[in-house]
């Protein structure tokens, strides 16, 4: 791609902050726990306009159904996701960056296969193309919201050859049309961030850490983007699903259960214009059982240690600690 199309990408997100869009940002911190009545206004701006932006440009749907029927040896399958997920983990914790980079990147997938343009089905049929499409969102994630960077010598490296660093060039120009240069998505962090900034947790009759909360819900926003499934349902209710399970967690193991439930229904109040509270539950549930369910490897630097299974290995994530397996190497790609 020439420099005339990386500027006009930092142009587009210029425009798109000057006109008052809440960016993602791959440092997301817990927000302060009694914003002022000024700040609270600012938060529901930014939901609105969070909001807003999920229901119309950054919309997905269920691409996989395209090939459903398809007798192609070839063609994806949500396995063929979750590997790449996990992958985009690999890489991510590998250097030492934000996992909400990771979920930039499967969204810029998702919403592309979501467009079920002729060169989108190509990349469904093809699962040398969908890696191929994955680690180019991962590359343009990176270069957009990381202060580090990558080229593409360091992909075609982890890829052990199979692509060119051309072939990553033309792939990111396909994407970046696709997407009509739409890049600032919304994830569950946004939403979540804003939701736990205007719940009254001072109100409580106990203390409860809010970086407790924010890392139980974090992790579990985390698992989720392994779901295919669960790419079906919203970013706000993904992350409204997995506050809600962290504040009954914590609340109920700090004896405090009712001001758990009251601090839920403040949630629930929140998301009734937008979700309904039955299908919350329906996704808390599925939390639940990611969180039972997925393997040590994905949990190894992002469980907090409360909720981790009971191995050495494992330690509380912070932000700044990385746990690193014993002759971990760099990640490479094997998906064909």
């Amino acid at each position: 791609m020439d420099q005339q199309s990386f500027d006009h990408t930092d142009q587009v997100g210029d425009e798109q902050e000057e006109q008052g869009e809440f960016l993602s940002s791959g440092s997301i911190e817990p927000p302060c726990l009694t914003p002022s009545i000024c700040k609270q206004s600012q938060i529901m701006d930014q939901l609105q306009v969070l909001s807003s932006k999920e229901g119309n440009a950054y919309k997905k749907c269920d691409y996989f159904a395209i090939v459903a029927c398809s007798s192609k040896a070839t063609a994806t399958d949500a396995w063929c996701r979750c590997k790449m997920v996990e992958w985009c983990y690999e890489v991510i914790d590998f250097v030492d960056l934000s996992r909400e980079t990771a979920f930039i990147a499967i969204s810029y997938l998702d919403r592309f296969l979501s467009t079920c343009s002729e060169r989108a089905r190509q990349v469904i049929e093809n699962r040398r193309e969908y890696q191929l499409a994955t680690m180019t969102c991962l590359f343009m994630a990176i270069k957009i919201f990381e202060p580090k960077m990558i080229d593409t010598t360091l992909l075609v490296q982890l890829s052990r050859g199979s692509y060119s660093s051309q072939d990553f060039k033309k792939m990111e120009f396909d994407i970046l049309f696709g997407l009509h240069w739409y890049l600032n998505d919304p994830t569950p962090m946004n939403f979540m961030v804003c939701y736990l900034a205007l719940l009254p947790l001072h109100e409580s009759s106990v203390t409860i850490p809010h970086e407790l909360i924010y890392e139980h819900a974090k992790y579990q926003m985390e698992l989720a983007l392994l779901d295919y499934e669960m790419m079906l349902h919203s970013s706000s209710s993904i992350a409204l699903a997995a506050l809600s399970n962290s504040l009954n967690y914590v609340f109920t193991s700090h004896g405090a259960q009712y001001d758990g439930l009251r601090m839920i229904r403040c949630l629930e109040q929140m998301s009734e214009r937008t979700t309904p509270v039955s299908d919350i539950c329906k996704i808390s549930f599925k939390l639940e059982r990611l969180c039972n369910n997925t393997k040590t490897a994905i949990r190894r630097r992002s469980c907090p240690s409360s909720i981790s299974p009971s191995q050495p290995s494992i330690h509380c994530y912070s932000s700044t600690t990385r746990i690193l397996s014993v002759k971990e190497t760099s990640p490479n790609c094997v998906l064909h």
